[in-house]
């Protein structure tokens, strides 16, 4: 089903539209609407709208002015222009070949209908004929390397995907890695030389290393390429079908003595054809993707210390059984770092952090006072920040929490840290929500005030945010949060119902009940009643009585 958006600055117009036409039964699923250029372009800007409907004659952006804006910027949305008849010479000389059809104002629904489900049909045929998907496929396969390096990256410092993203995300980038699939990691230091080049340079250093590398492994290993947040090469390599882990072969295994033998070849074909010396590291075996990060940052360290700022040496393996003490906490620092998650606003996001967070310090370092320390101290920085980006000071969010923070009585136990951990993140959503709340009850109240107030004339959504000084398609979606009912819609109901009351309690004619709910055709007016109410105004007055 397509999405169509209605535009006009008056108002009677597209809700006529919107509510009378059966837009289901030509293949429109949803209906946006807009009242002025700018409005449509915001909706445009969130929505995949398939096609527009627009006045010409609007305040501000006209009409010719936004199917310009459009077919630029949305190439694939058509365009319908809605025009009088003294417009119409004028609109085929302006736009001539950037819109679908024309519509002649007034023009009755049966010709509407039959004039949008023909451009209905020509998107469905086209989408049928055109090369979207091939262009598609060509702009991913360009950005492939960059895209495979980026999500190697992420799983390298940690980022945690359920194995069911992982294995899509991998089969969408053509990676032939798979999980349970088994991996060692060759990390690559470049020499001090290679700073003296600028960033072009280096880039054409790295992407020819990566082709050595892929050269070099392809006969026996799959290879996954990554610069790390180190300026390291990482390859990830994982065996072909075939190659065998047996303990049989001479040297540990047929894999690890390919393994080794390549990774030593690597070394001396990057020496002898880009005149360049390296550091290459064999990480011991591990499994894909629960063992990545940990593989990876005991290789790290193992780096370090093995490596330290000589220049030449061989290629180092790590024996399966070397691994590097770690004393570090991993959970606090991996991605989405905490106080980014809190500026976002994510706090169930928040909240399963710290607890991971919590958990390790719980298996790992509940004796340590030293590691529940610097838990707090990152945690109370953070809370600070959001503190602070709010206007205020900690302590005015958190109360007595903060004086038992500044006496560091949260380090003593990890029970302790995590009670003080609770109670300031209840305290800080509590404000960040009852702000939000209340600066939305605010702007919804206003809104209904000045709707009523002015419902006879023609209240629009602009008008609406002209007098409350705020943005359209905020204002919108803010009401729609805090009410459940579009702001078109509430103004449409409260329309109907100030109509039905004034039918039922005065003798005024239709036509004056119109324009004193903000119609100036009456006959647009008994249209839209009829549709709400399943009768015209006469027969519900008559029956009211």
């Amino acid at each position: 089903m397509l999405k169509l958006l209605l535009v006009d600055d008056e108002m009677n117009v597209v809700e006529t539209l919107a509510v009378t036409i059966p837009w289901q039964e030509i293949g429109i699923g949803e209906v946006y609407k807009a009242f002025s250029a700018a409005e449509a372009l915001d909706i445009l800007k969130t929505n995949a709208i398939d096609l527009v409907i627009t006045d010409i004659c609007m305040p501000g952006v006209d009409g010719l002015e936004l199917i310009r804006k459009i077919t630029w910027n949305w190439k694939n949305t058509k365009c319908i222009l809605l025009t009088g008849y003294a417009e119409f010479e004028y609109a085929q000389k302006a736009i001539q070949n950037q819109i679908c059809d024309y519509l002649l104002k007034p023009i009755r629904d049966e010709e509407l209908i039959e004039r949008v489900a023909k451009v209905v049909r020509l998107i469905h045929d086209e989408r049928e004929a055109n090369e979207t998907y091939q262009r598609a496929m060509k702009a991913l396969h360009d950005h492939l390397p960059k895209l495979k390096s980026e999500l190697l990256n992420d799983m390298l410092q940690g980022k945690r995907t359920t194995r069911g993203q992982s294995a899509e995300k991998l089969t969408q980038l053509g990676i032939p890695v798979r999980p349970q699939d088994d991996f060692c990691l060759l990390l690559i230091r470049y020499k001090e030389q290679f700073a003296d080049y600028d960033p072009f340079e280096m880039s054409l250093m790295k992407f020819a290393i990566g082709n050595l590398a892929e050269e070099t492994f392809e006969e026996y290993f799959h290879v996954w390429i990554s610069q790390d947040v180190h300026e390291y090469l990482v390859v990830l390599a994982a065996p072909k079908e075939g190659l065998c882990a047996d303990e049989d072969t001479e040297g540990g295994g047929e894999r690890k003595y390919h393994m080794e033998r390549l990774a030593n070849q690597l070394q001396l074909n990057i020496e002898l054809y880009l005149k360049r010396s390296v550091s290459v590291l064999v990480s011991a075996w591990g499994r894909f993707p629960e063992e990545l990060a940990k593989v990876y940052h005991n290789s790290l360290a193992i780096f370090r210390k093995r490596f330290g700022s000589e220049k030449d040496l061989p290629v180092y393996t790590i024996g399966e059984t070397e691994t590097a003490e770690m004393h570090s906490l991993y959970r606090l620092y991996e991605p989405p770092m905490l106080v980014h998650l809190m500026e976002a606003g994510n706090w169930n996001a928040v909240e399963r952090k710290l607890e991971s967070v919590l958990e390790e310090l719980e298996q790992s370092w509940s004796e340590s006072a030293e590691h529940i320390t610097e838990v707090f101290f990152s945690v109370f920085a953070a809370f600070s920040f959001i503190a602070h980006k709010s206007g205020k000071r900690l302590a005015e969010l958190i109360g007595s929490e903060y004086a038992r923070g500044r006496e560091l009585a949260p380090c003593r136990t990890v029970q302790s840290l995590r009670a003080w951990i609770q109670a300031v993140l209840k305290h800080i959503e509590r404000y960040t929500s009852s702000e939000t709340k209340n600066a939305r009850e605010s702007a919804v109240r206003q809104t209904q005030k000045f709707v009523q107030a002015q419902l006879a004339d023609n209240v629009s959504l602009q008008s609406i945010s002209d007098y409350l000084q705020m943005h359209p398609a905020y204002l919108s979606r803010i009401y729609k949060l805090e009410t459940g009912e579009n702001l078109s819609d509430y103004i449409y109901r409260l329309k109907m119902e100030r109509a039905a009351h004034l039918l039922k309690a005065t003798t005024s004619k239709i036509y004056e009940i119109a324009v004193e709910v903000g119609y100036q055709n009456p006959n647009y007016f008994i249209k839209i009643f009829k549709k709400h109410f399943g009768s015209t105004p006469q027969d519900y007055r008559m029956n009211s009585k």
